[in-house]
């Protein structure tokens, strides 16, 4: 599947295989093999955003330097809370409450530890700049 993500006018495309959840999907996790986890999985976080690991090919669609680490935003829900924050798609979330994010898993493992309402600060890379976006989760 081929994912686009519009950033100022320019159109920007990489592509993501979608699969059946494995069974072993289901059972406590173990560390991945290196063909296990060439293509990044998508994962929900914070109720409507659909996150990814920053691949390489990630990082090419999106011309990110190659020090940006974290879990790139690939789908939001426009009416969200983090959308009214003003995440988007393509942003990588590199922080959150002062918890580094190196990949998708990090994120959500955080996002599990959130209390109900809990607010959230996020460093996120975006536009060729990191900065930081309140969340209030309503």
């Amino acid at each position: 599947m081929q994912i686009e993500v519009n950033r100022e006018g320019q159109k920007k495309t990489f592509g993501v295989d979608l699969v059946e959840m494995p069974a072993a999907a289901t059972q406590p996790a173990t560390e991945a093999s290196p063909e296990e986890s060439v293509q990044p999985e998508k994962s929900t976080v914070f109720g409507a955003v659909v996150i990814a690991d920053v691949t390489d090919d990630v990082r090419t669609a999106l011309n990110l330097p190659k020090e940006i680490q974290g879990a790139v935003i690939v789908e939001l829900d426009s009416a969200s809370p983090a959308a009214q924050a003003g995440l988007r798609e393509g942003d990588v979330i590199q922080e959150v409450n002062k918890q580094p994010v190196k990949n998708a898993k990090d994120l959500v493992a955080f996002s599990k530890k959130l209390k109900p309402n809990e607010k959230i600060l996020m460093r996120v890379y975006s536009q060729g700049r990191s900065g930081y976006v309140a969340l209030e989760p309503k």
